[in-house]
């Protein structure tokens, strides 16, 4: 599979073309940082004392730099022995998965408990990583390396998917396709005939994944987790057309393609990115997957300008990094997002807008979806290609922020969005009846009524109503309230406002 990432002459391109001058020095780069420590695996003991999710992370950079200059630069020993020192470290782990996930959050175990079975978004993807090294190097790779490849991927992934059920088959966000799709291209790389005994289980779970989304394709969970999520579920779908002879194309359906167009819809500037939810406010999505998507879907998929201006990332999985060469094309790249442009999402209650002079998106939905932010009626307004009011996104991934104590960080609590705060507090964290934005195209007005977010009977109506010109925004806000108390409109920014006048 994936028969033309092994074409020799393809990676000599990559190796003297000019498009692809940005992508080697980002890899030399990223090599020479990552090797500054020897790849090595991560013993039990290790893992527990450090407790810590990314101890992976450098593994990460290892395998993307050495595996994609060992394949640009065939003749380079160093290069080719990095990669096997790699491969080795991880076949030699305890576990492909950080302790973080082995929590009882998650799987109803205690460290003592711990398994090296238990698959995860890092474990599934470790296993998916490693298939696709194998073979791509299949005429490299000595064989005893390629038997371990091949045990150690039973071992973790396959033969533990094969005989236990896991919580993220039936979960309604990026975990069930990160995972279900790792696991999923690991065995149409290593057991085919497992795959098409397991196909209706692995198809179930990608189903519950589009579930997840409503019809018009826009993703709650924030920018970066669709390109986490539906990249791996953009990769599975590509091998399993690949293995099935075209037979079974998820591309073909209407809801898909709607969600593989997401991203343009989220762009404000040509640096700017809606940040709604666990996102991150310098936002980053995986080149290679719109590159992929457009390949795959064609011109209903937008070319987009790059906006950290990099092609690589630090810490990426193989998968985003392989696909950011071999679906590249410079064509892609905008220099800028398309003028006068308006998304209404009535479905996922998000309003995107995006004039020659700003961008703006608003949302509305419910303080209950996945990754959320109590955040109904928030806004985001972009100029200068910065956000200036401002949805910061996710705060750091600290021990709690996932838990029941997790309003009490700043990031995802009401106090970090623009909304009012009413009679000393702000909204609450339960999901009731969604909030819908309705946008009137001809008056360029959008309002929303969303009272029901703070669950409080006294306060009996909060709308907020904004109106768009060419140059400006101009919202109103209106209250209804059974008792007499203070109202404070709260507005986000990074950047330090100059108070001018009285």
């Amino acid at each position: 599979m994936l028969d033309f990432a092994k074409d020799k002459k393809f990676w000599e391109n990559v190796r003297v073309s000019e498009d692809f001058a940005q992508h080697r020095a980002e890899l030399f780069a990223l090599y020479e940082s990552a090797f500054k420590q020897r790849p090595r695996a991560h013993s039990a003991k290790e893992i527990l004392e450090n407790n810590d999710r990314f101890l992976w992370r450098l593994q990460f950079d290892h395998l993307q730099s050495s595996a994609l200059l060992s394949l640009i630069y065939p003749e380079n020993e160093q290069y080719y022995n990095d990669l096997i020192d790699t491969v080795w470290a991880y076949l030699d782990d305890y576990t492909w998965a950080p302790l973080g996930h082995y929590t009882e959050h998650y799987y109803g175990k205690t460290p003592k408990d711990f398994d090296n079975g238990l698959i995860d978004i890092f474990a599934s993807s470790v296993g998916f990583a490693l298939c696709e090294v194998k073979n791509l190097f299949s005429d490299r790779f000595p064989q005893l390396l390629k038997d371990r490849i091949s045990h150690e991927v039973r071992r973790h992934i396959i033969d533990p998917y094969c005989s236990r059920k896991y919580f993220w088959e039936a979960h309604d966000n990026n975990w069930t396709a990160v995972c279900t799709g790792g696991v999923a291209c690991a065995l149409m790389y290593e057991a085919p005939e497992l795959f098409f005994e397991h196909q209706a289980r692995i198809h179930a779970s990608m189903e519950c994944y589009l579930a997840s989304y409503k019809d018009d394709g826009m993703c709650v969970e924030g920018t970066g987790y669709w390109s986490f999520g539906f990249g791996f579920f953009s990769a599975f779908a590509m091998l399993e057309r690949e293995i099935t002879g075209g037979k079974v194309d998820w591309f073909a359906r209407h809801k898909v393609q709607e969600i593989a167009k997401n991203l343009q819809k989220v762009f404000l500037q040509r640096d700017v990115i809606v940040t709604f939810s666990d996102s991150s406010i310098v936002q980053k999505y995986h080149i290679g997957l719109p590159h992929m998507l457009r390949h795959i879907c064609g011109d209903m998929i937008e070319p987009l300008p790059i906006t950290t201006g990099r092609i690589l990332e630090d810490n990426t999985h193989f998968n985003f990094a392989l696909r950011a060469f071999i679906y590249f094309d410079k064509s892609n790249i905008a220099d800028s997002v398309r003028e006068n442009v308006t998304y209404c999402a009535k479905n996922s209650c998000y309003l995107t807008k995006r004039t020659s002079k700003y961008g703006f998106a608003t949302k509305g939905g419910n303080n209950g979806e996945s990754h959320n932010h109590i955040d109904v009626g928030s806004f985001i307004l972009a100029s200068d290609n910065k956000q200036i009011i401002c949805d910061i996104g996710a705060g750091p991934y600290e021990d709690g922020y996932h838990t029941d104590r997790r309003y009490t960080f700043f990031n995802p609590s009401a106090y970090a969005h623009s909304i009012p705060i009413i009679d000393g507090v702000g909204e609450d964290d339960i999901a009731r009846d969604d909030v819908i934005v309705k946008y009137n195209e001809e008056s360029a007005c959008a309002k929303m009524e969303f009272a029901c977010a703070y669950g409080r009977d006294y306060i009996k109506r909060v709308e907020r109503e904004f109106a768009f010109e060419e140059s400006s925004v101009t919202m109103r806000d209106t209250f209804a309230l059974d008792k007499e108390c203070e109202i404070k409109e709260r507005f986000i920014s990074i950047i330090e406002p100059i108070k001018d006048g009285a």
